[in-house]
């Protein structure tokens, strides 16, 4: 039975999710803030679905939190329209974005779409060992990576994922479809930004602890492409 914590303080809104989740064979759990959903330890659970406007630390500030203690799915609500929020949403960490007023079918075909994604993930044979290129060091059986000043720098699981399919594809680019289709399990609309903002995160993550740390590279009509030599 798979797992999922509501953090929502609509109390009708948390009610009729959870009891139409549960419905549906998910075991739930409700927290009306971040600051109560905290004293749940997140590898208790295997997806989130998050309000954004909660009372106290908001969810955005919460999803920053649980992606730096967690790989675990994170769905984000929010009845603030517009494209500021679920950009941001997503640079934090997010995996994928719902605007209030939803209808709950849709949240469980997204909930599943990630649940199933999730598994054939764990179902892959992972790559081990490290990598090291330019003085930093990706070591693939703990799915870490560090700076070349020794610096941990925390990559959700979908920065990792992407990080490992660059280095894999080499010497050739990754297009935008594949990552899609690979990372998110979507296939990408014209408008859809998912992989672009996912790119944007992972470049900054890196330039944040080396400025020289420029080794993703767009190649027109192609993807995207690492472009720092490496060895193993």
């Amino acid at each position: 039975m798979p797992s999922v914590h509501i953090v929502e303080d609509d109390s009708e809104i948390s009610d009729l999710l959870s009891a139409y989740l549960s419905n549906r064979g998910f075991a739930c759990r409700v927290s009306p803030s971040s600051e109560s959903a905290k004293e749940h330890a997140p590898a208790d659970f295997d997806v989130y679905v998050v309000d954004v406007m909660l009372p106290g630390e908001d969810g955005l500030s919460f999803c920053r939190w649980l992606r730096e203690t967690s790989e675990v799915p994170v769905i984000i609500l929010s009845a603030v329209r517009g494209d500021n929020e679920r950009i941001i949403g997503l640079e934090l960490g997010a995996d994928d974005y719902l605007e209030k007023p939803f209808n709950p079918r849709e949240l469980l075909a997204r909930m599943n779409a990630l649940l199933r994604r999730t598994q054939v993930q764990r179902g892959r044979k992972a790559p081990t060992g490290q990598i090291r290129f330019s003085g930093w060091c990706l070591d693939c059986t703990r799915q870490k990576l560090h700076s070349p000043a020794g610096m941990l720098v925390p990559l959700s699981s979908t920065e990792y994922r992407l990080i490992t399919a660059l280095v894999g594809a080499l010497p050739d680019p990754v297009s935008r479809e594949v990552i899609g289709r690979e990372i998110f399990g979507v296939d990408l609309g014209p408008e859809d930004r998912r992989v672009d903002i996912l790119v944007s995160r992972l470049r900054k993550k890196l330039s944040a602890a080396d400025e020289d740390a420029d080794f993703i590279k767009t190649v027109r009509n192609r993807g995207y492409q690492f472009c720092a030599p490496i060895s193993s």
